[in-house]
């Protein structure tokens, strides 16, 4: 017999984590690798570039007044399995016996769901990495060449940090599931898109926010070392 999600304080928050990871979905997907095996889309000569550009900042040396990044200068986020482990965790429960998830259902509308997305977390988190520049917080992967295009919005995977508006953890910077940021840098014609819409609304503009697209993604990076680079880059924060 099951315990109900109001009798239950698991239940709610399992309710919640399931809701906020899936959120994050469509940004993953948005930046999933696309080059596996040999194939690649090329998608337009900004995105190709990035890499070169990223990399030539960590080889060039100081030419007269110019000071070029050297590797100390790129501050690359280590990973954090956490999220994924939580995830698998959470699935598995909806299937262990005695467990107060289970039930006839569960294993098989959230369990399994919950396993693969679990599985799919702990791949992005060893595939991709957070890193800081001098000027701009970027998702790039692993060996730190380019994502490519975001297949949401375009653009690449880099932000200036004089474009933010906001950034948060959510539920909580103690315990992270997702991270969020604003930002102006991408076409303002893109803002509306998912959950922008919400965001960018009179309403939530009456209640204090800034205007911007909006960001997602699962807390598969260290989040204290992140946000002590957004505070130590000076990103905006309402």
């Amino acid at each position: 017999m099951s315990i109900s999600g109001r009798c239950n304080p698991f239940g709610r928050l399992a309710k919640a984590t399931v809701v906020l990871l899936l959120a994050s979905l469509t940004q993953l997907l948005a930046i999933f690798p696309t080059n596996v095996d040999g194939f690649q889309l090329n998608r337009n000569s900004h995105c190709n570039d990035f890499s070169r550009r990223l990399q030539g900042t960590r080889h060039t040396t100081v030419t007269g007044s110019s000071l070029s990044l050297s590797p100390a200068d790129l501050e690359v986020i280590p990973p954090s399995y956490q999220l994924a482990i939580g995830t698998l965790a959470l699935g598995a429960a909806f299937g262990l016996p005695n467990s107060p998830l289970k039930n006839k259902i569960t294993p098989y509308l959230a369990g399994i769901p919950l396993l693969l997305f679990g599985l799919f977390i702990a791949f992005q988190t060893t595939t991709l990495r957070f890193t800081f520049s001098d000027s701009n917080f970027s998702l790039v992967k692993s060996d730190l060449t380019t994502t490519g295009e975001n297949l949401v919005v375009g653009g690449e995977n880099s932000w200036s940090y004089k474009s933010f508006v906001n950034y948060d953890f959510f539920p909580s910077r103690s315990f992270p599931i997702l991270v969020y940021f604003k930002e102006t840098q991408t076409p303002e014609e893109m803002w509306n898109t998912g959950p922008g819409e919400q965001a960018n609304s009179p309403e939530a503009i009456a209640k204090g926010a800034k205007p911007g697209q909006v960001h997602f993604f699962p807390a598969i990076g260290n989040v204290e070392q992140m946000a002590k680079g957004f505070e130590k880059n000076a990103c905006a924060k309402i």
